[in-house]
């Protein structure tokens, strides 16, 4: 078996965490929403980042009994970092207020996981750990599969 850094799998923390914060974004936004279909839609983003939460969490918790190295204390901050500026650059609750529309809120969505792809694909190039290059490239793949619905959704309302 492959020995992977514990920096590939603090990935994959910040995964999960980058899930929980969009989650809690939407539901944040959900509460100040005025229009109930906005409210409606930013309440089925955060059950699906819930969702995207478990499964990170699963994947993390399996590749953590998989690998046992040190923890990388620099390394790990200077990726939740990097995660907290990709996920809301302008802070949750600066977000939240621009999303009083249906359009609005899934525009705002699309560039979440399309800089969320952008973050993983940047994990799976720069680990050189094959296990964790194909956990990330999963993770590609479901979030690919949340923005093509967005996409979708979108196209629908306009």
């Amino acid at each position: 078996m492959q020995e992977c850094p514990f920096g590939d799998l603090e990935g994959l923390r910040i995964a999960a965490e980058m899930e929980k914060r969009g989650g809690e974004f939407y539901r944040l936004a959900a509460r100040v929403s005025r229009r109930q279909e906005a409210k409606d839609l930013l309440t089925s983003l955060a059950a699906d980042e819930a969702v995207h939460l478990r499964e990170f969490q699963r994947l993390y918790e399996k590749a953590s009994q998989e690998n046992r190295k040190p923890y990388e204390a620099e390394r790990g901050a200077y990726l939740s970092a990097l995660a907290a500026e990709i996920a809301f650059p302008e802070g949750v609750v600066g977000a939240a207020d621009k999303l009083g529309s249906p359009e609005a809120i899934l525009k705002h969505a699309i560039k979440s996981e399309e800089d969320s792809i952008r973050f993983y694909t940047g994990l799976t190039q720069a680990t050189g750990c094959a296990p964790m290059a194909s956990v990330f490239e999963d993770i590609i793949r479901q979030e690919t599969g949340h923005l093509h619905r967005l996409q979708k959704m979108l196209s629908e309302l306009t």
